[in-house]
């Protein structure tokens, strides 16, 4: 319900409340005022017919007292007087029997016979007439009994009525126009104002460009929130310039750690390929000395020409896969086969866990559905973690690379997802250093190369998949990373048709 509606039905209850209240006691007062006057009529109507009664009666002129009565008729109709004779102990009247109330006439006979002087209302509960019984004096007239006026009180009834009449018409006319009044001013002055602040947060919360400011044309309540509700619009609108130019700022700092981390890893990677390398290229160079003195025969010739060839083939795939890696590749959400990506990447790696006679590890089932993700992303992650293992571990330890269909729950929801697990037999990670290590430039090898960027590059690009990475560690029993990734790729792509 409205607030003008509200307030215009709070109004109408109050207005009926209160002129209800004084209709009630306005038509009390009026009924009490009206039988005052009325009572104070019949008694003067009363006492001076008694005079001219009782004057008539004590000069026995009876005839005289029924034609004042006969003329009283006349003259107002409403007014019935009854002279009661009393004789012994019969009681007669002048007038004929009432015809309209047996009670009443056995009332004012009663009276007669009492001698007592008596005012009352018939019937009681609803009075239709008032009677007023005043007793002749003894002493100025001969004549014992008693003058009852009797008098309708249908006049008084009748006024009434058009008293409560009137105070209902008024009383309708105040709450009609009241309502009116009241709806017309609150669709002015309340309505209308909220109408267009609520328009106007509609807006801003829809678009992009914050709405136009709401006009401020009065000095009340309304126009203060309205006043109110531009300030925080402007606020809002500078919030959200900073926060853009901040957010835009985070992303070149990512794809600056990104790309450090990456040159990083390829310098670690290059010491390890200078002697990958080096050791065709020493078998090469001995073969081709030697090919150089069989010039005379022909099946050593082509015996050391084939070494040649596979070792120069070896150099060429080293070479080819160290400057895909290195090559720079916009990020690219598409499906591919995550374990070959990941093979390729342990392939890199072998020699380094060979060298110090570490086990690696890579398990997986023969076949997985296909994951929406960054290639180069998924080789950054396995580059620093299985990097991050290797510095860890021992000689002689173990690396696992494990990876499983399984799934994630993202805004409250279970979606398909791939675990990818990382787990080592290395010397593990204090606990007081686990909250740390996804914070950039965060290490605890700074004497041994560490630079505090790998980690943080993972938290960065398992962000982007809108995945999970969760780290585990004991020392000296090892430590274990566990990344989620979503199969369709991050929600704010859509499936390609």
């Amino acid at each position: 319900m409205r607030i003008v509606t509200k307030l215009s039905l709070s109004l109408l209850a109050l207005s009926m409340a209160v002129f209800g209240a004084y209709g009630v006691i306005h038509v009390q007062t009026e009924r009490n005022d009206l039988h005052t006057a009325l009572e104070r009529e019949t008694r003067l109507l009363a006492y001076g017919l008694q005079v001219a009664v009782e004057n008539a009666l004590r000069d026995r002129q009876l005839e005289d007292v029924r034609e004042l009565l006969r003329q009283l008729e006349r003259i107002d109709p409403s007014v019935d007087v009854r002279v009661y004779i009393r004789d012994g102990r019969v009681v007669r009247s002048d007038a004929e029997s009432l015809p309209w109330a047996a009670p009443l006439e056995a009332a004012l006979h009663g009276a007669a016979l009492g001698g007592a002087s008596r005012l009352l209302y018939y019937p009681d509960a609803d009075p239709e007439f008032i009677a007023l019984s005043l007793p002749f004096s003894e002493k100025e007239t001969a004549a014992h009994g008693s003058l009852a006026v009797v008098r309708s009180l249908e006049e008084l009834r009748r006024d009434l009525r058009r008293t409560e009449r009137d105070i209902l018409i008024s009383l309708a006319s105040f709450v009609a126009s009241t309502s009116l009044l009241c709806l017309a001013l609150g669709r002015v002055y309340i309505s209308g104002p909220l109408r267009r602040l609520g328009d106007a947060m509609r807006r801003f919360r829809g678009g992009n460009d914050p709405p136009d400011p709401l006009p401020i044309d009065r000095r009340d309540e309304l126009s203060a929130v309205a006043e109110e509700f531009n300030r925080m619009v402007a606020e809002l609108s500078m919030a959200h310039r900073r926060l853009d130019t901040e957010t835009e700022k985070r992303r070149q700092l990512q794809r600056a750690l990104q790309e450090a981390d990456k040159l990083i890893t390829i310098g670690q990677l290059s010491a390890g390929l200078a002697h990958e390398i080096g050791s065709p290229l020493q078998v090469v160079n001995g073969r081709a000395r030697a090919l150089a003195a069989c010039a005379d025969r022909p099946e050593e010739v082509r015996r050391l020409a084939d070494i040649l060839v596979a070792q120069t083939d070896r150099i060429t795939r080293i070479v080819q896969r160290l400057l895909e890696f290195a090559r720079r590749r916009p990020p690219n959400f598409v499906r591919i086969d995550v374990a070959s990506v990941i093979g390729d990447v342990l392939d890199l790696l072998r020699h380094e866990a060979g060298r110090r006679r570490i086990e690696l590890k890579f398990e997986h089932p023969d076949l997985l559905p296909p994951a929406r993700v960054n290639a180069d992303g998924v080789q950054q992650i396995i580059l620093n973690l299985v990097g991050n293992a290797l510095a860890a571990t021992e000689d002689g330890g173990v690396i696992t690379v494990d990876l499983r269909e399984s799934a994630m729950v993202t805004n409250d929801t279970e979606v398909p997802a791939l675990r990818l697990i990382v787990a080592d037999t290395g010397s593990g990670i204090a606990p007081e250093h686990l909250p740390r290590l996804f914070e950039p430039f965060f290490t605890t090898r700074g004497g041994r190369g560490g630079t505090g960027l790998g980690l943080a590059v993972v938290k960065t690009i398992v962000t982007e998949h809108d995945g999970t990475i969760a780290a585990e560690s004991k020392m000296d029993k090892g430590s274990r990373f566990t990344v989620h990734l979503p199969l369709n790729g991050p929600s704010r792509l859509k499936e390609a048709v």
